[in-house]
């Protein structure tokens, strides 16, 4: 996934462990989890994608010229 971001299934014993709410999450691929949670993964996917553009948009304003 683009800028190193995949949805990740956090389960009901997952979340005890984590101290979150069970859901979908952006995740890092390091595991951290950045945002969510997401009731389903199209939701995490479409805000995955949603920061990733706003991620280079951001970097092709910020360009020298």
């Amino acid at each position: 996934m683009m800028n190193n971001l995949t949805p990740c299934y956090v389960n009901e014993h997952q979340s005890d462990l984590r101290g979150v709410k069970d859901g979908w999450y952006a995740s890092k691929l390091s595991g951290q989890l950045l945002f969510g949670p997401f009731a389903n993964q199209e939701a995490c996917l479409s805000r995955i994608s949603q920061y990733a553009s706003w991620i280079a948009s951001s970097a092709a304003r910020h360009r020298p010229h």
